[in-house]
């Protein structure tokens, strides 16, 4: 059954975006284990810190001591350096001491054709 739950916050964080899975840990949860999805956000009003969540789950909605926590999907917000050219500068700000370098990585992925 789908619904719509309307919270109203004390503030919202400012990561949180449209889309985003939005769980709830109950009062006296101990773990991440106990977390509840509520469901995916669909709307944020940030000037009277209110956010919609819109899910397909039969839930007790969360009350006011519970935990409010928020994830983001890896499909849409994973990214690596993209374009032609880079630069990196690496610096020790230590100069009192000698510093080794024993790894660079980077993720190389061709962007346009």
């Amino acid at each position: 059954m789908a619904y719509v739950l309307q919270l109203q916050l004390q503030n919202i964080n400012e990561l949180l975006q449209l889309n985003d899975s939005v769980y709830y840990v109950p009062a006296g949860g101990s773990t991440t284990m106990d977390a509840v999805l509520i469901g995916t956000c669909s709307f944020i009003d940030a000037v009277n810190n209110t956010i919609r969540v819109s899910g397909d789950l039969n839930i007790n909605p969360p009350s006011a001591n519970d935990y409010l926590f928020f994830t983001k999907d890896n499909n849409a917000n994973l990214s690596s350096i993209k374009g032609y050219y880079a630069e990196v500068k690496i610096i020790n700000n230590d100069y009192s001491n000698y510093s080794e370098l024993f790894q660079v990585g980077l993720g190389v992925e061709e962007s346009s054709k």
